[in-house]
């Protein structure tokens, strides 16, 4: 008897939890695709029948997750902002506590970071990442450079390097509170590390 599409849609669904945790607790490049059908519960010609590899397995795992960089793609709707810097400041600040409250998030942007090598039949995941690092550096960069336009960017700033400053710190962030297993209040301190770097950043208005 044929699947339904429901049928299909579960057992998909049973593969990349399955994916998620066996990659979670065994990193990627020490996890089998048998071990991740065991798992799930199904036979590996199942994985095959929705996933062409490991590596397509792996980004179809990423893409059902919520992850930080994505917030930064709808980014340029900042860039409507008198006050870009603010803007970023404020959009930045949601994504922590967003990020915060997302098991699932959490988990997956775990295994990108710390459990995987991007070696092997994963080098065609690390393309993808890199082209999601680079959409989100042109997103952010291109509010810096309003920011430039409209004289809120302090002194000494290009565009380029508070772009760099403010990913470097953003995913240093994210990469510690991780590796800490969540031991610190995110929001709390990257609410703190956001103030002191973007006020550093912008020009403060003069009184008369």
């Amino acid at each position: 008897m044929r699947r339904t599409k429901q049928e299909a849609a579960e057992t998909r669904e049973a593969i990349l939890d399955a994916a998620e945790t066996v990659f979670f607790e065994r990193g990627v490049s020490q996890t089998s695709l048998n071990q991740i059908a065991a798992a799930a519960g199904v036979t590996r010609g199942a994985i095959y029948w929705h996933f062409s590899n490991k590596s397509d397995l792996f980004r179809a795992m990423c893409d059902r997750a919520h992850l930080p960089q994505e917030e930064f793609f709808k980014a340029s709707a900042l860039l409507d902002s008198e006050d870009p810097i603010g803007a970023l400041r404020d959009f930045t600040i949601a994504t922590f506590d967003r990020f915060m409250g997302d098991q699932r998030a959490r988990r997956v942007f775990t295994i990108i970071l710390l459990r995987c090598e991007y070696v092997g039949e994963m080098e065609e995941a690390l393309c993808v990442h890199r082209e999601d690092r680079m959409t989100m550096r042109r997103n952010v960069e291109a509010i810096f450079e309003r920011a430039v336009r409209n004289g809120t960017l302090g002194q000494g700033w290009t565009a380029e390097a508070a772009t760099n400053a403010y990913i470097c710190i953003l995913i240093g962030l994210f990469g510690e509170w991780l590796k800490d297993e969540c031991g610190f209040d995110l929001g709390r301190i990257g609410r703190l590390t956001m103030d002191s770097l973007f006020n550093s950043m912008q020009v403060r208005a003069t009184t008369p």
